[in-house]
């Protein structure tokens, strides 16, 4: 077999295998014409492959943009690339006919020893894929409500310390007893993820949480209550028993060994204290206690800031 033979085979091959896959394939020459259309992406985008074979790549793309709700935008994407520029295009987009599929459109040069020939285009239907991600979504969100536990700490979730709060300030309020709320948060947390990942940020917040576990006292409540905050709910505490556990909180914080080098971990506290009598409710405790934690992080990393109420 010659090489003028061998070369037809490959292409022959090629086109064939592009024709048959899941995924649906447009092929453009240097000149910008459309030689191949498969039959998967006529069948996405609702269009006779024949009919557009050989036409310019512009009036190739009119066609498959008008499988959009916006085709100015469709166009602005995917038909302003230069055929000889090595740039990779990929987007997600929303095919409403001729039936609703989410797409993956992926663009990229044909190069033959060295030089743009061409260009390639997969289309990919990930439909089922997407829907089967929000599925997922969907479930976890109701296995966490559900839940009594944050899944990354083990901690009370919010909603759970919520029901405990409202428990203790009918108690507190029954035995006219004091009680105080903590709101903790972890310094520059988004610089912790984007310098060195998600991953690595997960397991800051479990250390987090088990340095406040282990300085917490015996009884007190304690839970993730959002992203890199946490709250702690102190029964029978007043003003002095407020500042010693969160002081304890910022330490064990402080001095524990999170293996990242020279940089330091470090979490403001923010707390409100109910005193009786009082008409203050749960919320507004809670409340007091996140501006109070506020206040402590415009004072500065690692810093302190307690609401004894009536200030």
């Amino acid at each position: 077999m010659n090489e003028t033979d061998w070369n037809a085979l490959l292409e022959a091959s090629l086109l064939a295998l592009l024709e048959a896959a899941d995924e649906g394939a447009l092929v453009f020459d240097r000149e910008a014409r459309c030689r191949m259309i498969g039959r998967r992406a006529g069948e996405l985008f609702g269009i006779d492959p024949a009919a557009h074979v050989g036409k310019p790549r512009t009036d190739v793309l009119k066609a498959f943009a008008k499988a959009t709700d916006e085709p100015d935008a469709f166009l602005q994407t995917f038909g302003l690339w230069d055929l000889q520029e090595p740039a990779r295009v990929v987007a997600e987009l929303e095919v409403t006919r001729p039936r609703p599929r989410r797409v993956v459109w992926t663009s990229f040069p044909v190069v033959r020893e060295g030089a743009v020939v061409g260009r390639l285009v997969v289309v990919r239907d990930v439909t089922r894929e997407r829907s089967a991600e929000r599925a997922q979504k969907q479930l976890q969100a109701r296995i966490e409500q559900l839940s009594p536990n944050d899944v990354l700490t083990g901690l009370l979730n919010q909603r759970r310390f919520r029901e405990e709060l409202e428990r203790e300030h009918g108690r507190s309020s029954r035995a006219w007893d004091s009680y105080a709320i903590l709101r903790a948060d972890v310094d520059s947390m988004g610089d912790i993820n984007g310098d060195f990942g998600v991953p690595v940020g997960d397991r800051v917040l479990e250390k987090v949480a088990e340095c406040l576990r282990r300085s917490r006292r015996e009884y007190d409540i304690l839970a993730r209550y959002e992203e890199d905050e946490f709250a702690a709910l102190l029964p029978g505490a007043d003003i002095v028993a407020a500042q010693t556990v969160a002081d304890r909180f910022v330490d064990s914080v402080r001095t524990h060994a999170f293996d990242l080098g020279v940089r330091t971990i470090s979490i403001c506290v923010g707390g409100g204290v109910w005193v009786p009598p009082s008409g203050e409710r749960g919320e507004d405790i809670l409340r007091r206690a996140g501006v109070a934690m506020f206040k402590a992080r415009a004072a500065g990393k690692g810093c302190v800031h307690i609401d004894a109420g009536g200030e």
